[in-house]
């Protein structure tokens, strides 16, 4: 901003403070004249998608994305060191660039394209087959009704909310459907096809990416 213009709107915020007409050169002598800039972060949003050259329960960062700024600029007087009346005289917004990660489509299935990440958590995970351990008086029913299968998982709904999605990563995509009495904070427990690869799965650590959308009971 130019000096001058600096000046006239200082004189004016001065006057609106304080009640008396103040005049540029009683400000000249009298009083100093500055400018602060703020600086607000909007936060960066981490978006989603498929990619199927991209195998099982792998991810890959394909944009780095850009945090938006907004940059508000103030007038300020200073009387005697002090500061006496401020006003902001103009904003400049740089909007934000999400990041873009790809991902392994397999898992459970969605017509949705894109997601939008919440949190990324590091957890302990097991698995279980479709049966349960219940052999013939399995229901292969999950806790929220969903046909147990791959790409469903057990968490604790305290940790994770029933119906969300999210992509473990070694795994794949999936949904929060199912729950468990040793699936308490921390945990996650993935459905796979046999015995045989839940023995292979064992106990790992693993990143979960979650999103912000869920499914609906029927979908």
């Amino acid at each position: 901003m130019r000096k001058s213009s600096l000046l006239a709107t200082l004189t004016l915020l001065l006057t609106s403070v304080t009640g008396v007409s103040a005049s540029p050169s009683v400000i000249n002598i009298n009083m100093k004249l500055a400018e602060r800039l703020e600086i607000e972060k909007k936060p960066l949003e981490v978006k989603y998608v498929f990619d199927r050259t991209l195998g099982r329960g792998r991810t890959m960062k394909i944009e780095e994305g850009v945090e938006g700024r907004v940059y508000t600029r103030f007038a300020q007087v200073f009387v005697h060191g002090k500061l006496v009346a401020e006003k902001p005289v103009k904003q400049t917004i740089r909007e934000s660039q999400p990041a873009v990660y790809a991902m392994g489509p397999s898992g459970f299935s969605t017509s949705r394209g894109s997601f939008t990440r919440a949190q990324v958590r590091e957890m302990e995970s097991t698995a279980y087959t479709p049966d349960a351990g219940r052999g013939a008086r399995a229901t292969f029913r999950t806790r929220t009704g969903r046909r147990a299968a791959y790409g469903v998982v057990a968490v604790d709904p305290r940790v994770i909310p029933l119906n969300t999605l999210l992509f473990v990563e070694g795994y794949g995509f999936a949904v929060a459907a199912d729950t468990g009495g040793a699936i308490k904070g921390n945990i996650i427990d993935v459905c796979l096809p046999t015995n045989a690869e839940c023995m292979q799965w064992g106990r790992r650590d693993v990143t979960v990416h979650i999103f912000r959308e869920k499914v609906q009971p029927g979908e």
